[in-house]
């Protein structure tokens, strides 16, 4: 066999791989059939003289994909980009609004615009809001017409705008903190909204001497349990887009408008929990406050930066160490803790975890709350400026309780119309509905404590 012969025999070798990589990786690239064509062509003619590797591929279909995103937007929408894996076109509607995606969607390129994505979804270039024969111009692909129907459907625009605003909401749920953590001492799923009723469990004393021989071992017995019931509450809104707003690609109001309603919603939940402190909500065992002087838990002493504050904190954990358990009536011994504080005494609080307080004498309760004052915790719901707390490790004693409708911890993102009819139909209004369904109760008092002052 010849030189030439030998060239002809690698160079087809070369394009055979080539073109099995092609096949493996066009199919899922969701570009239409004459862009891929040019892919083709172009890795063809580019890697003509060696085998080209899986991810230059990916890279030449990536280009081709961002170069139809962008005339897309440019055109103004009125060129329709083809239909993609519903999984990879919802990354790219993800990616869009910085939503984190999948590792295995990262070669995948966020759409270029709102407009974009609406385009490439719903096959609706014109954004009449339902498709539309005459938005195609003479001579285009009947058969891409007919595709049309299929955009109502759950892996178009509506819905893949709705999983992507949950993704956004639930990212901006969980980025804010309003220290409602340290007071969940347990979380459950109620199945339904029939009352959910949670037990306190009390504690055993101690073990008696034994002698199998003359008596067999007695069996503990719990006394007068606490029972506590409730019912889940609902919360939610409507979130409700305009089709002026797609038209006009203004991506920055959805972004802030589902932002906020995340944030807003976590406000909500933080301060569901938070409300039953500040108000002082009735414990049901025996009908008194929670924070009430026969539950040792209330007092009245300012926190301040002097001796006066070391003796407020002196009496708060002493009193928190002295509560009992519940049947036994042995001590807790509660040691961990935290300090809830208003804003107004987070400058004080945080003085009092310091070895010299500004009234210049020794302070035994130094770094009690961290050594960087970890555990002296500001709550923008406590507004009674002299008003603060301590809350024991919630691993140490039950405090509240949260239940979850069905386990749903997060708020959840719906369509409130189907897109063809209601308010999408009569209005050009998009409606999206925002849901979250728990309830918080209060187990115990004994790891809570409150100073109240005028």
């Amino acid at each position: 066999m010849d030189g030439l012969e030998m060239n002809g025999l690698a160079g087809n070798m070369i394009a055979a791989a080539n073109r099995q990589t092609l096949r493996d990786e066009l199919p899922l690239s969701g570009l239409p059939d004459l862009a891929q064509r040019q892919v083709e062509k172009d890795v063809m003619r580019t890697f003509a003289a060696r085998v080209a590797t899986t991810e230059e591929v990916r890279e030449r279909i990536n280009a081709e994909k961002t170069f139809l995103t962008e005339f897309t937007a440019r055109s103004g929408g009125r060129v329709n980009v083809g239909i993609e894996q519903p999984e990879r076109m919802q990354a790219a509607l993800d990616k869009l609004f910085a939503v984190e995606v999948d590792a295995k969607f990262r070669d995948v390129k966020p759409f270029g615009s709102l407009r974009a994505a609406y385009t490439a979804l719903t096959g609706d270039p014109e954004m009449r809001g339902f498709p539309s024969p005459e938005g195609y111009k003479l001579g285009e692909s009947f058969m891409q017409w007919m595709r049309l129907p299929a955009a109502f459907s759950s892996s178009t625009f509506q819905y893949a705008l709705g999983n992507t605003m949950y993704r956004r909401l639930v990212a901006e749920y969980k980025a804010v903190n309003y220290g409602e953590e340290y007071l969940v001492s347990y979380e459950r799923n109620a199945p339904d909204f029939r009352p959910q009723n949670s037990i306190l469990v009390g504690y055993f004393s101690d073990l008696p001497d034994v002698n199998p021989e003359i008596l067999d071992y007695t069996e503990v017995t719990m006394v007068d349990d606490s029972q506590v019931s409730y019912t889940i509450n609902q919360k939610g809104a409507i979130l409700t887009i305009t089709r002026r707003t797609f038209i006009n690609d203004d991506l920055k109001t959805i972004q802030a408008l589902i932002s906020r309603l995340g944030r807003a919603a976590k406000r909500t939940f933080a301060r569901r929990g938070w409300n039953l402190l500040i108000n002082n909500t009735n414990w049901q065992p025996d009908g008194l406050p929670i924070f009430h002087i026969d539950h040792g838990n209330l007092a009245g002493v300012l926190l301040t930066n002097d001796a006066t504050g070391i003796g407020a904190l002196t009496a708060a954990k002493t009193a928190m160490y002295a509560q009992t358990e519940k049947d036994s009536g042995e001590v807790l011994s509660l040691g961990t803790m935290y300090e809830m504080v208003p804003r107004a005494l987070q400058e004080t609080a945080r003085a009092l975890n310091q070895p010299w307080p500004m009234g210049g004498i020794f302070n035994p309760h130094a770094g009690s709350f961290g050594r960087n004052d970890e555990r002296i915790i500001t709550v923008p719901f406590l507004t009674a400026p002299r008003d603060w707390y301590l809350v024991a490790d919630k691993n140490d004693v039950e405090l509240l309780e949260v239940a979850y409708l069905q386990g749903q911890k997060e708020p959840e993102v719906l369509l409130a119309d189907n897109p063809v009819v209601g308010q999408m139909f009569v209005a050009d209004k998009l409606q999206y509905k925002i849901r979250h369904e728990y309830e918080w109760a209060v187990i115990d008092y004994r790891g809570l404590y409150k100073s109240m002052n005028p």
